[in-house]
């Protein structure tokens, strides 16, 4: 055999070694929750945060989408909300939603969770979040992220849309969901801070 046969057999044996050694490589670790798949950890910033615990989250008879907290494992289920730590909430919607009805839907149990005080403080800062939010297709997921220092981002399918700064407005925003006393949903609340 001639040297460049030699180099060809060299360099498809190469090849192939490397096929199967990308081929054999250990998928990201995943965590089905109703049928959907959720990754056991995200990254925030340089922080890896795990996940707690995800539920479907039911309007009346509707299945309307499955949800996954991340938050440091340190953090005691009733600190979820107000901690200042790296924390995302992930939400992939089970039907077709408008992006007008996110918008209305937040503004009301925002209204019904915080002081006109709070709401007047947070006015700036939720018209510009609000104004980001697109229509979402089944299939389709939303992130809510809070990077401490930096603030509160919107992801769609891992796309940030819009960021906004305060610890202040990360605690009213994920209170959509967390609220200790008037969330969306109790069950779907502490499904996802851990208390059961």
């Amino acid at each position: 055999m001639n040297s460049h046969a030699t180099r060809r057999g060299t360099l498809l044996a190469s090849m192939l070694l490397l096929a199967l050694f990308l081929t054999g490589a250990p998928a990201s670790a995943t965590t089905e929750i109703d049928g959907v798949r959720f990754a056991d950890t995200v990254t925030i910033d340089d922080t890896t945060v795990p996940l707690r615990a995800g539920r479907l989250y039911r309007y009346t008879i509707f299945r309307v989408y499955v949800g996954a907290l991340y938050v440091p494992e340190n953090v005691a289920p009733d600190d979820v909300l107000t901690a200042d730590v790296p924390k995302r909430l992930e939400l992939e919607y089970l039907r077709a939603i408008n992006a007008d009805d996110f918008r209305k839907s937040g503004n009301r149990l925002l209204e019904d969770q915080q002081t006109p005080e709070t709401l007047a403080a947070l006015s700036d800062r939720l018209e510009t979040f609000n104004a980001a939010y697109r229509d979402m297709e089944a299939g389709d997921r939303y992130a809510l992220e809070y990077r401490p220092g930096h603030g509160t981002r919107l992801l769609q399918n891992g796309t940030p849309l819009v960021e906004v700064p305060g610890h202040d407005f990360a605690t009213a925003y994920f209170g959509i969901w967390l609220h200790p006393e008037e969330p969306l949903s109790g069950r779907f609340r502490d499904t996802l801070i851990g208390q059961r």
